[in-house]
């Protein structure tokens, strides 16, 4: 776990940089969710987030973006992808639709 001021420290030691820009660049990383911040208002302590939820959150962002500016072929071009990289992966694709529909149902 690092603080803003430990990581200031640190970077500056070999780049001149103000304790604002750091601040202002591990905010930016939190709501990337690179980072996870702890702690309340000028004691917040930071720290790297688990490599799994940075991954979902990146996969995430890039899947919204492509539904929302190619919608339906976004889905084709997908299916397309999976079953020449692995044939066997779209019958696991099928299963797991399957379940979230049976899971949507039950709600």
């Amino acid at each position: 776990m690092s603080t803003v001021k430990s990581v200031h420290r640190t970077v500056a030691q070999d780049h001149p940089i103000s304790v604002n820009t750091v601040a202002t660049v591990m905010n930016r990383l939190v709501s990337q969710k690179i980072l996870v911040r702890e702690g309340r208002i000028r004691h917040y302590v930071y720290r790297l987030a688990p490599a799994e939820s940075v991954l979902k959150a990146h996969a995430m962002e890039s899947v919204e973006t492509l539904m929302s500016e190619f919608g339906e072929s976004c889905l084709v071009h997908f299916v397309d992808a999976i079953d020449e990289l692995d044939p066997n992966a779209l019958a696991k694709l099928e299963a797991i639709v399957r379940a979230r529909t049976q899971e949507k149902l039950r709600e």
